[in-house]
C-alpha cells in the first residue's frame, strides 16, 4: 500500500508544480485523506525522500526538497552549451542504458507502479504530441528510479533538446508503437531485477528509434 501512496504523493507534486520549500499536509492528515495508517504514509514519505524529492524536518514538517547546489550547477552550465543533435544523441545512447541498469536494481515499488501506469496510458492512437508526453514521462521516471539526481538532470535537458526530433518518430503509427513495444521490454526487464537485460533494452529501444527517424523523408 505505501508504494501506491508514493507513486499518487509523486504524482501530485509534479501535477500541481509544487516548488521547493512547498509544504506537504502532516501524516495525520495525509493518512485521513487518502484512508490509509499513519505507519502507511511515512513509508510513502521515506521512499520519496530517497529519491531526494521530499525533505523532512523535525518540528518542521515535510517540504518539496530543492536541488542540491551541484545539481543546480550542473544544469545552469548545461543549459548553455551547443546542442548538436548527434551530440545529444550519443549522450543519450551512453547514459540511458546505464539508468535503465540502475533503475532495475534501485527501482521502489511506487517506480513500477508510475512506469507501468505511463505504459498503460500510452497507445498507438494517441496525437504525436501526446505520445511524446508519455515517452518523455517514462523515460524521466526510469531516470529518477536510477536514484542518481546528475543523470536525471542531464537527461531531463537531454529530452528539452530532442523534442522536434523525437516528435516526428510518433507522427506515424509504426513509430508509436516501437515506442511502447520499446518501453514494454524495457520495463519487463526493470520488474525482473535485471539489470543486463534492461541495458540492452534500451540501447534496442534506442536503437529502433534512431532507425526509424532516419527512414523518414
Amino acid at each position: 500500500m505505501s508504494a501506491e501512496v508514493a507513486a499518487y504523493l509523486e504524482r501530485e507534486i509534479a501535477s500541481r508544480g509544487l516548488k521547493p520549500g512547498d509544504k506537504l499536509p502532516t501524516e495525520r492528515e495525509l493518512a485521513a485523506q487518502l484512508s490509509v495508517s499513519r505507519a502507511t504514509v511515512r513509508a510513502a514519505l521515506q521512499d520519496l525522500e530517497s529519491k531526494h524529492l521530499l525533505e523532512r524536518t523535525q518540528g518542521r514538517g515535510t517540504s518539496v526538497a530543492a536541488p542540491p547546489a551541484s545539481v543546480n550547477e550542473l544544469y545552469e552550465r548545461l543549459a548553455s552549451v551547443d546542442r548538436a543533435q548527434q551530440d545529444v544523441a550519443e549522450l543519450r545512447g551512453a547514459m540511458e542504458p546505464l539508468v535503465a541498469e540502475l533503475a532495475a536494481l534501485r527501482c521502489s515499488a511506487a517506480d513500477l507502479i508510475q512506469l507501468q501506469d505511463v505504459l498503460a496510458a500510452s497507445n498507438e492512437h494517441l496525437s504525436p504530441e501526446e505520445a511524446l508526453r508519455m515517452d518523455v514521462q517514462f523515460h524521466t521516471i526510469l531516470a529518477q528510479a536510477a536514484r542518481n539526481q546528475l543523470m536525471t538532470t542531464v537527461l531531463t535537458l537531454a529530452n528539452s533538446w530532442t523534442s522536434d526530433v523525437r516528435l516526428r518518430s510518433h507522427s506515424t503509427l509504426e513509430g508509436r508503437r516501437c515506442s511502447i513495444e520499446g518501453h514494454r521490454h524495457i520495463l519487463e526487464a526493470v520488474q525482473a531485477r535485471d539489470a543486463t537485460a534492461a541495458g540492452i533494452a534500451m540501447r534496442d529501444h534506442l536503437a529502433d528509434v534512431a532507425l526509424l527517424i532516419q527512414q523518414q523523408p
